[in-house]
């Protein structure tokens, strides 16, 4: 459906994207990710037509589309902060494409009500300004004028930036919804990682103008490729010399025991961390290294809570874990428990990444408890 084919974009000394190849499927809900300044959103207005590459072809539908002006590509954007026009009423901002690509006024009429109807908008809605809508509301303005003119993709830059969390948590569901109803081939630009991981057919991981990964959120999430794609999606601890020995000196026959290089850099996912009373039983058929440790920080988020442990074995560091929140009283800071992981569950990388472990995320920037968390 869409192919970047070697795109440089170039812009004065700065190389924003350096060889960019990529190819999105048809129906696809594809997120580009990254930090601010990864060359993103560059990408995204490249297919937009907005920028000009320095080198390379872009591709839609095997047609090439790489000097087409913007309207002529069949492709319509939400931006970031809609690009409504406040002296037009709603009705007016849904149906302006369609105006000036010389619709009919009486199936422009139609139209508008039509998309109207599918993203939630009733007739008093039309009839309002759009300085009186909410941000969500406004959203929805945005999505249905680039929708009413019938795109074969549908381009989103950060749309959700501007609201509330409570709202953007809504409204991800309901653009995810809309995508799915209308089967419309999307690219979404963010840097939030829990976006991405949960609306996304696939994600492209971005760093410096490159892509790191390409993968399902499952795929970037449980086999991240390179220290920077799993230093930023999600939250892991970076196991110290001590429990990676530890981990390598496990019986042969333990799964995952074999790949371990005690020299490469070790991570472990937060969720991936076994927690329980000293002596007790853990949950995986003894397939886990058992380190004993003080619980030395606990932060409560209501649906779970998340632990900060030192570990006894020398050079062993301190880990971080989460449980869900039960009946159980957890653990207080003192307390002594009881570490399990499997060696199957640590990602290697050879060599230090150092700006990766640089950011490594805080405590306090716990990803969401994913379902079969330790307990």
């Amino acid at each position: 459906m869409i192919t970047y084919e070697n795109i440089d974009v170039v812009f004065d000394d700065f190389h924003a994207l350096p060889d960019f190849n990529l190819t999105i499927g048809e129906g696809e809900f594809f997120t580009l990710l990254g930090p601010s300044g990864c060359g993103k959103s560059t990408a995204l207005r490249t297919l937009a037509g907005f920028i000009d590459p320095t080198a390379g072809e872009v591709y839609v539908d095997g047609a090439r589309v790489t000097n087409l002006p913007s309207q002529r590509r069949q492709i319509g954007m939400v931006f970031q902060n809609y690009a409504l026009f406040p002296t037009m009423t709603v009705r007016e901002n849904i149906g302006f494409g369609l105006k000036v690509s010389g619709v009919s006024k009486a199936e422009t009429t139609r139209r508008v009500d039509e998309i109207a109807s599918a993203v939630e908008l009733d007739s008093v809605q039309l009839g309002k300004g759009v300085t009186e809508l909410s941000g969500g509301q406004q959203q929805r303005v945005a999505i249905a004028r680039a929708l009413v003119l019938r795109p074969k993709i549908l381009l989103l830059d950060e749309p959700l930036s501007n609201l509330d969390a409570k709202l953007r948590h809504q409204l991800r569901g309901q653009l995810k919804e809309l995508q799915e109803q209308f089967g419309i081939t999307t690219v979404y630009v963010t840097h939030d990682q829990d976006e991405a991981l949960t609306m996304s057919t696939r994600i492209a991981v971005m760093n410096k103008g490159r892509i790191e990964q390409v993968g399902t959120p499952q795929e970037v999430y449980m086999h991240s490729a390179t220290e920077f794609v799993c230093n930023f999606i999600g939250d892991a601890n970076r196991l110290a010399t001590g429990t990676v020995a530890a981990l390598s000196a496990l019986p042969r026959g333990v799964r995952g025991t074999a790949a371990l290089n005690p020299a490469s850099a070790s991570y472990l996912r937060v969720e991936r961390v076994g927690l329980h009373a000293p002596g007790g039983k853990a949950d995986d058929g003894g397939a886990r290294l058992t380190l004993p440790g003080t619980v030395r920080a606990r932060q409560y988020h209501g649906v779970y809570s998340s632990y900060r442990v030192e570990l006894d074995v020398r050079d062993g560091g301190t880990v971080k874990g989460i449980i869900q929140e039960t009946r159980h009283r957890g653990f207080a800071p003192g307390d002594r428990v009881d570490v399990s992981i499997d060696p199957a569950d640590v990602l290697q990388y050879p060599g230090a990444d150092a700006q990766g472990a640089a950011q490594v995320p805080a405590l306090t920037q716990l990803a969401p408890l994913p379902s079969g968390a330790s307990q």
